[in-house]
């Protein structure tokens, strides 16, 4: 039976920690940038549709690879 872990560090203290875990024998199956929010706005029904859009023509777009948002 395998085991996983979904472990979160700081931009700054990420290299500690995957040595940290490589020093201890720990595979690290995958690793990612994740952006979290600090602040959440709430918004309209309206506003959340231009939002989607927005967000859907920026991820059609072949130039952008990736794109961060806080809309829950």
């Amino acid at each position: 039976m395998s085991v996983f872990y979904l472990l979160y560090a700081d931009f700054q203290n990420f290299g500690k920690m995957q040595d940290g875990l490589e020093s201890k024998g720990i595979e690290v199956e995958k690793s990612e940038l994740q952006r979290i929010p600090n602040h959440t706005k709430e918004l309209t029904e309206d506003q959340i549709d231009e939002v989607l859009e927005l967000i859907d023509a920026l991820e059609q777009d072949d130039d952008v690879q990736t794109v961060f948002h806080n809309l829950q």
